[in-house]
């Protein structure tokens, strides 16, 4: 994190103004994160953009020069390939997202998340993107199927209109909300393929670079892993269902890692 100082002058009278200036994506907070969606989206330009994005008082870093070295300092912002393992917006519309590396996530509840993020990718469509954040963000309480007793399951039998009444409330939420909450998955998808690159892999020499307005992660098709995860021992499902994300991944990866040393 850098400090930034601008002198200007307002009203006849000299003045200076101080500000932090992140220098990388996980330095940004949720309000700049925010900023950097809608900039994104093109729902404002990069002279509106800087001016919030820095606070900056009427009048300083107005001019030309001052807006180009601004523009510079936040050039990293213009990089997609990120790895973070944790949710900027940690709650939002009273909902919570998952914990710092995915904790409180089971694997059941990513792998839903998962497909309907790599549906949105395909289709770009806002209901897809609805879908997603419903399923991602969760309230304190809440529950992904798993037990199948509990009240609270986002997908329960028992109340089978609960996640429709929840894409409904986050269909409300302003998009570039969304779409930030999307972008930083994005970011946590990188960072599992860090943490598990036979699970998640990804060649960053094949990915376009700065300035990318779509941003990639790899996709997997989780129905078919998690047969081969399960394999015969289909009576005690839910155990694998319900095991907490992280605990799966490192499984998996082991067993992918292991597979691809035999047939070497």
């Amino acid at each position: 994190m850098k400090e930034l100082r601008i002198e200007y002058c307002s009203l006849g009278i000299r003045r200076e103004v101080t500000c932090p200036v992140p220098e990388k994506w996980e330095e940004l907070t949720p309000e700049q994160f925010l900023l950097v969606s809608q900039l994104y989206l093109q729902e404002m330009d990069e002279s509106l953009f800087l001016k919030k994005f820095y606070s900056l008082p009427s009048g300083a870093g107005s001019d030309n020069y001052y807006r180009y070295k601004l523009g510079e300092l936040v050039e990293f912002i213009s990089d997609c390939r990120v790895r973070m393992d944790h949710f900027i917006l940690s709650d939002v519309a009273g909902l919570k997202a998952p914990g710092e590396r995915l904790k409180g996530m089971c694997f059941e509840h990513f792998m839903h998340v998962d497909t309907a993020f790599n549906r949105y990718v395909r289709d770009g469509k806002d209901s897809s993107l609805d879908i997603f954040v419903s399923m991602l963000y969760l309230k304190g309480n809440e529950y992904i199927v798993l037990p199948s007793g509990r009240k609270n399951g986002l997908f329960s039998r028992q109340k089978p209109l609960i996640l429709q009444k929840r894409v409904m409330k986050v269909a409300k939420i302003d998009r570039h909300i969304k779409y930030a909450i999307f972008l930083n998955y994005v970011f946590v998808k990188r960072w599992l393929s860090k943490a598990f690159p036979f699970l998640f892999p990804l060649d960053d020499e094949r990915e376009p670079k700065g300035g990318q307005k779509k941003p990639a992660a790899p996709s997997v098709n989780w129905l078919d892993i998690f047969d081969a995860f399960v394999g015969d021992d289909v009576a005690v499902m839910e155990k694998y269902q319900a095991m907490p994300v992280a605990t799966a991944f490192r499984l998996l990866n082991k067993r992918i890692r292991d597979a691809q040393k035999q047939k070497k």
